[in-house]
């Protein structure tokens, strides 16, 4: 039987996002899967220094569009020597 709890399915899905954090700071990092409630992204070359419940926005690295793509809150719910899972804040 699997342990995974995660009520929704996620998809591999290598993408830039921007994180701006609450002292303003961006960070690019990529995506590494995406599901309808978060996202897991992944360090380019040393750890965020962020901490499980901290709050930030994110905003996909798009320039297939004219306007940038809108941003989305989310909540820092994981942190791993790989990256960050997110949860997004609806």
């Amino acid at each position: 039987m699997s342990s995974n709890k995660r009520d929704s399915n996620r998809v591999g899905l290598v993408i830039e996002i921007k994180v701006t954090c609450d002292d303003e700071s961006e960070h690019v990092l990529n995506s590494q899967n995406i599901s309808d409630t978060g996202v897991f992204l992944e360090y380019n070359e040393k750890p965020l220094d962020l901490a499980v419940g901290a709050h930030v926005i994110l905003q996909v690295c798009s320039q297939m569009a004219d306007e940038p793509p809108p941003p989305v809150h989310a909540e820092i719910v994981r942190i791993t020597k790989e990256g960050i899972g997110l949860q997004f804040i609806l």
